[in-house]
């Protein structure tokens, strides 16, 4: 009777386990709610140049030295909002391009401002090549990640996927399910909480990161109170360190005064 009871005790706590580990690994796998290969869910975003942005522009062409007037190295130093690092987009929406004068970029793509260019240049250069990019785009990714850091996206185009992979992935001790994302848009902060393990991130207006997000990745409980131990851990030896060091002292003091 007390085998067939412990047998059954056994088994038990062989299935409890079971579906406790089940249950940790639907929490760290992406997609577990993924739809058949028969559905599919179509994203697209372009980003658009905002005040404030910093862009890169290179102008090439058949002949190298009639394309130098339209690059920066010529500007001069009356140009406000051209520097080595690209020309910043005014608070009018414009930018201060060398010959052109002023040019309205304020919610263009980039692939639009380098067409408008290329238009222009066409009467003056023979087969010219417009390049142009983020100066300053940037995603910051904090928290239980590999890799925290600043990541720089000159195409300004990025996804949360691409920008956790780069920053070391989401280890075991960071939540999947709860992912803060910081933006600022017109002026004010939007704070939003997305979940990537779901196919329906690709539906999220947060799916496609746009320049200066933040992303903060939670630890797990599991972590926090692993942290919290060993700081109690640190401090019951820090404490048991300084009595010992007093139960010392006295011991010598009181036979010393003997």
């Amino acid at each position: 009777m007390k085998t067939q009871l412990y047998l059954l005790l056994a088994m038990s706590a062989v299935f409890f386990s079971s579906c406790n580990y089940q249950k940790k690994l639907q929490e760290q796998l992406y997609f577990n709610d993924a739809l058949d290969s028969t559905q599919r869910m179509l994203s697209r975003y372009s980003a658009t140049i905002k005040v404030d942005d910093r862009i890169s522009i290179q102008v090439s062409a058949l002949n190298p030295e009639s394309a130098i007037p339209y690059n920066l190295s010529v500007a001069g130093s009356g140009m406000a909002s051209a520097t080595a690092t690209g020309y910043l987009v005014e608070r009018d929406g414009s930018i201060l391009f060398p010959q052109f004068g002023r040019l309205s970029v304020e919610g263009k793509t980039l692939t639009e401002v380098r067409s408008m260019l290329l238009d222009s240049l066409n009467k003056f250069l023979v087969d010219p090549i417009v390049t142009v990019q983020y100066a300053n785009a940037k995603i910051i990714v904090m928290g239980e990640v590999g890799h925290p850091g600043i990541l720089q996206i000159p195409d300004g185009k990025l996804t949360i996927l691409e920008a956790i992979t780069m920053s070391g992935d989401i280890p075991y001790t960071g939540r999947k399910d709860n992912i803060l994302i910081v933006r600022e848009d017109n002026g004010q902060r939007d704070f939003a909480r997305i979940d990537i393990r779901s196919h329906n991130i690709y539906k999220s207006p947060y799916y496609f990161l746009r320049q200066n997000d933040l992303i903060f990745v939670e630890p797990t409980i599991q972590k926090i109170r692993q942290q919290t131990n060993q700081t109690f851990l640190t401090n019951v030896s820090l404490i048991t360190s300084v009595v010992g060091i007093i139960s010392t002292t006295l011991a010598l003091f009181i036979y010393l005064k003997k």
